[in-house]
């Protein structure tokens, strides 16, 4: 097939990394994070593992064996708030689990899956009120209302979703594009 015009040739290899309506395998969670992973072994699951080095003040944790973090200090990004009590904080996965499922990641292995939900790139610590209403949706149904971490939101689900391969459909990857302009 020989493309004549170079925007057709900008069109045609664009639309070859966004991904058509493919009906997805049916997402089950366990398949991606049946639970936190504590791949030090030193008792602190990549949730307290966030939650300690995230933390802007020095931590307590909930038994004398250190392994669960119960208050320190963060800011959810999506908010701006500052939150003591690690319980008011969800690990966010900032390309949620299912939106890489429907995108491409249906197909990946359970290591690359679990890979994926364990990325520290892909994490954030948010209000667990934020995390739920956020949902599986990406950027183009779903906006942090933090207005100064917008567009750095957008940018970052993009890097993500390059890094894994995941392919948004046409539609959503122009929106993702004026998103990430601040527009």
């Amino acid at each position: 097939m020989r493309i004549r015009s170079i925007s057709a040739r900008v069109v045609f290899l664009f639309s070859l990394l966004v991904s058509a309506s493919v009906p997805a395998d049916s997402y089950k969670r366990a398949d991606w994070l049946p639970r936190w992973s504590d791949f030090d072994r030193d008792c602190q699951d990549t949730r307290h593992e966030l939650l300690i080095r995230y933390s802007l003040a020095p931590v307590t944790f909930t038994r004398s064996d250190k392994c669960k973090v119960a208050t320190g200090m963060w800011m959810d990004p999506y908010t701006g708030n500052f939150y003591t009590k690690a319980s008011d904080l969800d690990v966010e996965h900032i390309v949620p689990l299912k939106w890489a499922h429907d995108h491409g990641g249906a197909h990946w292995d359970r290591a690359l899956k679990r890979q994926f939900a364990e990325d520290p790139d892909n994490l954030w610590l948010v209000d667990d009120g934020r995390n739920q209403s956020k949902g599986d949706r990406g950027p183009d149904g779903w906006m942090p209302p933090y207005a100064p971490v917008a567009a750095l939101y957008v940018q970052r689900f993009m890097a993500i979703a390059q890094k894994y391969g995941l392919r948004p459909k046409l539609a959503e990857a122009s929106r993702f594009q004026t998103l990430a302009a601040g527009s």
